[in-house]
């Protein structure tokens, strides 16, 4: 604390003024606060009397936040992790969790700062083109959504549709704000551990916490959380040199634990185990090519002759009576409305009232982030995600070429098989880029978990470059 006050400077204009004055100006204020809160809370106003009483930490956390801004982008994680219950109230029962707040105003003190000191502070990334594009297609896509909408949509149906669209692309916006943030403030290699051991750690828990059913309200294990959480795991016990063998032994049998709770008890999710068991086989793939192509025949053979034939078949079963089939109607029906609003989309979460006008007693959303992108930023944001989904994946590939044994290729490699099941994933749910009317807003606090590791890429690879000019 005392290093923080060191530098934090009274303003000029302050330290001009008589002390007295000051002193009795502080004073003044404390007393009118006191009374206010007072008033509210004996007026039966307890909503602004909490917020009222909120108004110091606020301000104490904005202090924080303007001069140690780098330990709020390291415990970014962590508030998407194990700070579920940590949001604010929304209206209409949504909520705005504490992971898309904080990133927000990271975000925008940093864009502030770039445009007051008049420098671009990017991490120089061949993802930073389409990621822009990508961001600016979401916000043009509003204004022509609604310049370009249907003259029959029912809009009473929906509510205060515009706010709650508004809030949706701060979420998307906020989470391809997530990787230029990691890149650029995480800078040095005990950060990069710091983050693979919050989703170690916090992924651990979650896994242990639905073997023994307990109840908890603290840990997001939803999304995409068993992918991330094994294929680190995975890459720290095989990976990374140096590691105990009673430390392997015990994240092995973790991994294992994991792997039975995901693909055995929870069969019926396959979009939440399946994009896991691609990214440990892609991570094979990126390790050795031998490996690779015996754990592909191993699985061939299993799904072949071996018990894995009988469970596929009970999954598939079991999806089919659940109405797994329904999402080809679905899809189809996303694809008409398409086909009238193609170049630049409906906008965010545009598709919903054309499905609550034209279909209204069976309106559904796609449960496919890239049918939600094309109905949504058309064909143009489509390709740009394409563009942006290639070139990250190149971006992964180069670095894991680039990067010497230990934690940054562990890394990378983590990351870039990760990111590729993450794409895969996205044919079976929007786990990427929530959608409004399913995953919602509040679904930030785990699709952001992907991004974070785009962001780790990026940080691996500055990391790289710096130790060569060195």
């Amino acid at each position: 604390m005392n290093s923080l006050l060191r530098h934090i400077d009274t303003p000029p204009w302050i330290e001009r003024l008589p002390r007295p004055l000051v002193l009795g100006g502080v004073i003044g204020v404390l007393i009118v606060y006191s009374l206010a809160v007072g008033f509210m809370f004996g007026t039966n106003r307890q909503l602004i009397g909490f917020a009222l009483l909120a108004l110091p930490l606020g301000l104490i956390g904005l202090t924080l936040l303007l001069y140690r801004f780098e330990w709020f982008v390291l415990i970014l994680p962590l508030t998407g992790l194990a700070m579920r219950p940590l949001s604010l109230p929304a209206g209409n029962g949504s909520e705005l969790p504490i992971s898309m707040l904080l990133t927000l105003a990271l975000s925008g003190i940093w864009i502030v700062s770039m445009i007051t000191h008049r420098t671009w502070q990017l991490v120089p990334s061949p993802l930073n083109k389409p990621l822009l594009a990508m961001m600016a297609i979401c916000i043009f896509s509003i204004p022509w959504g609604a310049l370009w909408a249907d003259p029959i949509l029912d809009w009473w149906i929906m509510g205060n549709f515009r706010f709650a669209q508004i809030a949706s692309l701060l979420s998307l916006l906020g989470l391809m704000c997530i990787p230029f943030l990691v890149g650029r403030f995480i800078q040095h290699e005990w950060q990069i551990k710091a983050y693979l051991g919050m989703f170690v750690v916090c992924g651990g828990l979650m896994t242990i916490a639905q073997v023994l059913n307990i109840n908890h309200v603290i840990l997001t294990d939803a999304g995409l959380w068993g992918l991330w959480f094994g294929v680190t795991l995975a890459g720290i016990i095989f990976l990374q040199p140096q590691v105990p063998w009673g430390w392997r032994l015990a994240g092995g049998a973790l991994l294992i634990l994991h792997i039975w709770l995901v693909a055995v008890r929870n069969s019926l999710w396959i979009s939440g185990w399946l994009p896991t068991f691609v990214a440990l086989i892609l991570m094979a793939f990126l390790i050795s090519r031998r490996l690779f192509f015996i754990l592909i025949l191993l699985v061939g053979l299993n799904l072949a002759f071996g018990p894995g034939r009988s469970y596929i078949d009970s999954v598939i079963h079991d999806n089919i009576e659940e109405g797994g089939l329904g999402r080809l109607e679905i899809w189809a029906r996303n694809l008409w409305i398409v086909q009238n609003h193609w170049l630049f989309g409906t906008g965010v979460a545009g598709y919903a009232p054309y499905n609550m006008t034209y279909f209204r007693y069976d309106a559904r959303s796609t449960h496919n982030n890239y049918f939600d992108i094309l109905a949504q930023f058309g064909v143009v944001g489509f390709g740009i995600w394409i563009w942006f989904a290639i070139v990250s994946l190149y971006y992964g590939w180069k670095t894991i070429q680039l990067a010497p044994q230990g934690i940054l290729r562990t890394t990378a490699i983590i990351a870039t098989a990760g990111w590729a099941a993450a794409q895969f994933s996205m044919m079976l749910g929007d786990w990427i880029l929530p959608f409004l009317y399913n995953q919602g807003v509040p679904g930030f606090k785990y699709t952001m978990y992907s991004w974070v590791f785009i962001g780790l890429l990026i940080s691996v690879r500055q990391l790289i470059e710096r130790r060569a000019e060195a």
